[in-house]
């Protein structure tokens, strides 16, 4: 093989080399709220989320739509599990930043699962600090109840988010809706 098709095919190989982690910033990360037990002010959420070995921190949205601070409901985050391949992962809040959850994803692990709870306030004041759900509403802002990669800029995610609301409620969205089924 001549010099040039040889520097060619090196190039050719070097370009394949980046296209799997660029396809892999770019895969789709699955969110589920389940609002069911909202008349108690209570948000469920499951994350589903791409990830490699090593070390990952994950965030909850500091700055909030609507909001001249850095004031998100992080307070309102309760009882985060994570877990890969069946097995849970110790997380550890950062010691500055309380907004920045650090884990350790073992080795073998594709996709790491995240289970929590939003609590919505009964009372408070400002835009995120207020209550979001009662008896017979809910409003669910997605970011009270994302969590995302650092690393990774936020407009490279692509998220696909799913709702289960409680029996009975109706919903509306600006958000375009693939399907509906009873719940």
């Amino acid at each position: 093989m001549g010099r040039a098709k040889r520097k060619l095919c090196l190039l050719f190989l070097s370009v394949l080399s980046v296209i799997p982690s660029a396809s892999a910033q770019n895969s789709i990360i699955r969110l589920s709220a389940d609002l069911r037990e909202a008349p108690r002010r209570i948000f469920h959420a499951h994350l589903e989320m791409p990830v490699k070995p090593g070390p990952l921190t994950l965030l909850y949205p500091k700055w909030i739509p609507g909001e001249h601070a850095p004031d998100g409901p992080i307070a309102d985050l309760v009882g985060l599990k994570l877990t890969a391949n069946g097995k849970t992962i110790p997380w550890r809040r950062d010691l500055v930043d309380m907004f920045m959850f650090h884990i350790d994803v073992p080795a073998g692990a594709n996709a790491l699962q995240a289970d929590y709870d939003y609590l919505s306030p009964a009372g408070g004041e400002g835009f995120s600090a207020g209550p979001t759900a009662d008896q017979m509403l809910a409003v669910l802002e997605w970011n009270l109840v994302v969590l995302y990669p650092s690393g990774t800029p936020t407009d490279a995610l692509t998220y696909q988010a799913s709702l289960r609301l409680p029996q009975g409620w109706k919903f509306a969205s600006a958000l375009t809706v693939e399907k509906q089924d009873a719940g």
